[in-house]
């Protein structure tokens, strides 16, 4: 197991998180960054595990369900893609002149869970205000 110092960007709570490296069954792996909920204020973020070395006076969570990203964010990414997957090899039988159809539906199933993982990447993280700093 590897135990990696993790920092929520929204209520600044610090705390050990241990996990398999390379397997993950709750959260969203991204290399070095996963997406969980944060133990303290329960919001979805996306984590950095890059600072491998725990520390003994925080709290340690595991890759638990209770951290996952929940059952909601599953089902919107895969109960549609396993619809289109379903219709397109079901089309093959019922339009066989048209074989188009099947790929594109199939096509889309598979462009809808990289499309929403897209979305969920770049919609959880610190949102900036837009303002720069400008130094003298």
């Amino acid at each position: 197991m590897v135990t990696s110092v993790c920092n929520c960007y929204k209520c600044n709570y610090r705390f050990n998180y241990e996990y398999i490296l390379g397997v993950s069954y709750h959260s969203i792996r991204l290399g070095n960054k996963r997406i969980f909920r944060c133990p303290n204020c329960k919001t979805l973020q996306k984590f950095d595990l890059s600072n491998r070395s725990p520390n003994k006076s925080l709290k340690t969570y595991g890759d638990s369900s209770e951290l996952g990203i929940g059952v909601r964010i599953w089902a919107l990414m895969l109960a549609p893609t396993f619809v289109l997957l379903a219709l397109g090899n079901f089309s093959f039988f019922i339009f066989p002149q048209s074989i188009y159809i099947s790929f594109v539906l199939i096509f889309l199933g598979v462009f809808w869970v990289f499309g929403y993982l897209i979305y969920l990447i770049l919609s959880i993280g610190p949102k900036t205000t837009g303002t720069k700093k400008v130094g003298k």
